[in-house]
Protein backbone atom coordinates (compact mmCIF):
# COMPACT_ATOMS: atom_id res chain seq x y z
CA UNK A 1 0.00 0.00 0.00
CA UNK A 2 1.74 3.54 -0.96
CA UNK A 3 2.45 5.69 2.01
CA UNK A 4 0.76 9.00 1.81
CA UNK A 5 3.32 11.81 1.20
CA UNK A 6 4.43 14.13 4.32
CA UNK A 7 4.27 17.79 4.08
CA UNK A 8 7.64 19.18 4.39
CA UNK A 9 8.65 19.85 8.45
CA UNK A 10 8.14 23.55 9.61
CA UNK A 11 10.17 25.33 12.19
CA UNK A 12 8.33 26.83 15.36
CA UNK A 13 10.43 29.79 15.09
CA UNK A 14 9.34 30.42 11.86
CA UNK A 15 5.38 32.36 13.14
CA UNK A 16 4.26 33.42 10.33
CA UNK A 17 1.23 31.34 9.14
CA UNK A 18 1.64 32.32 5.38
CA UNK A 19 4.93 31.83 5.03
CA UNK A 20 4.79 28.31 7.43
CA UNK A 21 2.04 27.55 4.26
CA UNK A 22 4.23 28.15 1.80
CA UNK A 23 7.19 26.02 3.62
CA UNK A 24 4.76 23.36 4.17
CA UNK A 25 3.84 23.03 0.30
CA UNK A 26 7.20 22.71 -0.51
CA UNK A 27 7.58 26.27 -2.17
CA UNK A 28 10.04 27.56 0.52
CA UNK A 29 12.95 25.50 2.41
CA UNK A 30 12.22 25.98 5.98
CA UNK A 31 16.00 27.18 6.61
CA UNK A 32 17.44 30.12 4.78
CA UNK A 33 16.28 31.44 1.34
CA UNK A 34 17.60 33.81 -0.74
CA UNK A 35 15.86 37.40 -0.95
CA UNK A 36 15.93 36.51 -4.58
CA UNK A 37 13.84 33.32 -4.16
CA UNK A 38 11.45 34.53 -1.59
CA UNK A 39 10.80 37.75 -3.61
CA UNK A 40 10.04 35.55 -6.71
CA UNK A 41 7.95 33.11 -4.81
CA UNK A 42 5.79 35.42 -2.71
CA UNK A 43 5.02 37.02 -5.98
CA UNK A 44 4.00 34.24 -7.96
CA UNK A 45 1.93 32.99 -5.00
CA UNK A 46 0.16 36.03 -4.67
CA UNK A 47 -0.76 36.33 -8.53
CA UNK A 48 -2.38 33.01 -7.86
CA UNK A 49 -4.87 34.50 -5.91
CA UNK A 50 -8.37 36.30 -7.27
CA UNK A 51 -7.80 39.00 -9.59
CA UNK A 52 -4.51 38.21 -9.67
CA UNK A 53 -2.65 40.27 -7.52
CA UNK A 54 0.28 42.26 -7.18
CA UNK A 55 2.64 42.79 -4.79
CA UNK A 56 5.96 45.32 -4.92
CA UNK A 57 8.91 43.00 -5.03
CA UNK A 58 11.18 46.16 -3.79
CA UNK A 59 8.99 46.16 -0.62
CA UNK A 60 8.90 41.69 0.00
CA UNK A 61 12.82 42.48 -0.29
CA UNK A 62 13.30 45.13 2.05
CA UNK A 63 11.12 43.19 4.59
CA UNK A 64 13.19 40.26 4.25
CA UNK A 65 16.24 42.09 4.92
CA UNK A 66 15.61 43.13 8.31
CA UNK A 67 13.39 40.25 9.15
CA UNK A 68 16.10 38.96 10.99
CA UNK A 69 17.84 41.68 12.64
CA UNK A 70 18.12 45.45 11.86
CA UNK A 71 21.99 45.89 12.82
CA UNK A 72 24.07 46.56 9.68
CA UNK A 73 26.00 43.23 10.47
CA UNK A 74 22.60 40.96 10.81
CA UNK A 75 20.58 42.46 7.49
CA UNK A 76 24.48 42.30 5.29
CA UNK A 77 23.87 38.64 6.88
CA UNK A 78 20.64 38.61 4.87
CA UNK A 79 21.71 40.09 1.86
CA UNK A 80 24.56 37.81 1.28
CA UNK A 81 23.08 35.04 2.85
CA UNK A 82 19.62 34.73 2.66
CA UNK A 83 16.56 35.05 5.28
CA UNK A 84 16.48 32.39 7.94
CA UNK A 85 12.88 31.22 8.27
CA UNK A 86 13.62 28.90 11.32
CA UNK A 87 14.84 32.38 13.16
CA UNK A 88 12.14 34.86 12.85
CA UNK A 89 10.66 34.65 16.14
CA UNK A 90 12.00 37.19 18.79
CA UNK A 91 13.17 39.26 15.57
CA UNK A 92 12.03 42.75 15.09
CA UNK A 93 9.29 41.52 12.81
CA UNK A 94 7.66 39.31 15.66
CA UNK A 95 4.78 41.08 17.86
CA UNK A 96 5.43 38.73 20.65
CA UNK A 97 1.98 38.48 21.57
CA UNK A 98 0.35 41.63 20.57
CA UNK A 99 -1.06 40.42 17.25
CA UNK A 100 -3.70 37.68 17.04
CA UNK A 101 -2.09 35.42 19.27
CA UNK A 102 -3.58 32.44 16.96
CA UNK A 103 -0.05 30.76 17.08
CA UNK A 104 1.41 30.60 20.73
CA UNK A 105 5.23 30.71 21.19
CA UNK A 106 5.93 27.31 19.84
CA UNK A 107 3.70 27.62 17.08
CA UNK A 108 0.69 25.55 18.20
CA UNK A 109 -2.69 27.08 16.92
CA UNK A 110 -5.04 28.14 19.84
CA UNK A 111 -9.00 27.46 19.43
CA UNK A 112 -10.43 29.98 21.21
CA UNK A 113 -8.04 32.54 19.36
CA UNK A 114 -8.85 31.32 15.81
CA UNK A 115 -12.79 31.25 16.88
CA UNK A 116 -12.22 35.02 17.96
CA UNK A 117 -12.23 35.78 14.80
CA UNK A 118 -16.10 34.91 14.28
CA UNK A 119 -16.60 38.14 16.96
CA UNK A 120 -15.55 40.22 14.02
CA UNK A 121 -16.62 38.65 10.87
CA UNK A 122 -20.11 38.94 8.99
CA UNK A 123 -21.65 36.70 6.72
CA UNK A 124 -20.76 37.67 3.01
CA UNK A 125 -21.27 36.35 -0.61
CA UNK A 126 -18.96 35.29 -3.22
CA UNK A 127 -18.93 35.55 -6.63
CA UNK A 128 -21.08 32.32 -7.38
CA UNK A 129 -23.66 33.21 -4.59
CA UNK A 130 -22.32 31.24 -1.69
CA UNK A 131 -22.46 32.76 1.63
CA UNK A 132 -19.99 31.97 4.23
CA UNK A 133 -18.36 34.21 7.16
CA UNK A 134 -15.63 36.46 6.59
CA UNK A 135 -13.48 39.18 7.54
CA UNK A 136 -13.58 42.62 5.22
CA UNK A 137 -10.69 45.30 5.38
CA UNK A 138 -13.26 47.52 7.79
CA UNK A 139 -13.77 44.10 9.73
CA UNK A 140 -9.91 43.50 10.16
CA UNK A 141 -8.76 46.80 10.88
CA UNK A 142 -11.55 46.39 14.18
CA UNK A 143 -10.10 43.11 14.87
CA UNK A 144 -6.30 44.80 14.60
CA UNK A 145 -7.40 47.81 17.20
CA UNK A 146 -9.13 45.29 19.43
CA UNK A 147 -5.57 43.12 19.24
CA UNK A 148 -3.44 46.15 19.64
CA UNK A 149 -5.33 47.61 22.73
CA UNK A 150 -5.56 44.20 24.48
CA UNK A 151 -1.87 44.67 24.25
CA UNK A 152 -1.44 47.27 26.41
CA UNK A 153 1.71 46.89 28.91
CA UNK A 154 3.27 44.64 26.36
CA UNK A 155 2.79 46.13 23.17
CA UNK A 156 5.36 48.46 21.02
CA UNK A 157 4.18 51.20 19.46
CA UNK A 158 5.40 49.95 15.98
CA UNK A 159 3.39 46.63 16.66
CA UNK A 160 0.18 48.27 15.25
CA UNK A 161 1.64 49.35 11.80
CA UNK A 162 3.46 45.94 11.73
CA UNK A 163 -0.24 45.00 11.91
CA UNK A 164 -1.00 46.74 8.50
CA UNK A 165 1.55 44.81 6.74
CA UNK A 166 0.32 41.31 7.49
CA UNK A 167 -3.95 40.68 7.49
CA UNK A 168 -4.53 43.82 4.99
CA UNK A 169 -2.10 41.90 2.70
CA UNK A 170 -3.26 38.05 3.92
CA UNK A 171 -6.93 40.02 2.52
CA UNK A 172 -5.53 41.25 -1.03
CA UNK A 173 -3.56 37.76 -1.85
CA UNK A 174 -6.12 35.29 -0.11
CA UNK A 175 -8.92 37.30 -0.52
CA UNK A 176 -11.95 35.97 -2.26
CA UNK A 177 -13.90 38.70 -4.47
CA UNK A 178 -17.35 39.19 -3.05
CA UNK A 179 -20.99 40.80 -4.03
CA UNK A 180 -19.76 43.47 -1.78
CA UNK A 181 -16.21 43.64 -1.89
CA UNK A 182 -13.24 41.54 -1.05
CA UNK A 183 -13.17 39.49 1.76
CA UNK A 184 -10.64 36.55 3.62
CA UNK A 185 -13.15 33.39 3.84
CA UNK A 186 -12.91 32.50 7.66
CA UNK A 187 -12.75 28.64 6.07
CA UNK A 188 -9.77 29.70 4.33
CA UNK A 189 -8.00 31.38 7.29
CA UNK A 190 -8.65 28.10 9.43
CA UNK A 191 -7.09 25.74 6.84
CA UNK A 192 -4.03 28.84 6.61
CA UNK A 193 -3.29 28.29 10.34
CA UNK A 194 -4.46 24.85 11.45
CA UNK A 195 -3.44 22.84 7.88
CA UNK A 196 -0.51 25.18 6.85
CA UNK A 197 -2.56 25.35 3.30
CA UNK A 198 -3.64 27.84 0.52
CA UNK A 199 -6.70 27.97 -0.63
CA UNK A 200 -7.30 25.21 -2.87
CA UNK A 201 -8.24 28.04 -6.38
CA UNK A 202 -4.52 29.10 -5.40
CA UNK A 203 -3.03 25.79 -5.29
CA UNK A 204 -4.94 24.72 -8.58
CA UNK A 205 -3.69 27.96 -10.33
CA UNK A 206 -0.37 27.52 -9.15
CA UNK A 207 -0.03 23.60 -10.53
CA UNK A 208 -1.38 24.98 -13.58
CA UNK A 209 0.99 27.85 -14.56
Amino acid sequence: MPSTPRSPKVSPNNPCPFLRALVAQGLLADDVVSLGTITSTIVKVANAGDGQPELPAAAIRAIALVANGLTPLQMARNGFGGLRLNELRNGPLDKKGAGSRILDAKAKVDPKELARLEEFASEKTDADGHAEPGLDLDELQRMMDANFERAAGHRRSIDRKLMDGEWPILLKVMGKQGKTGRYLSLKEVGELFVERRLPERMSSQLASG
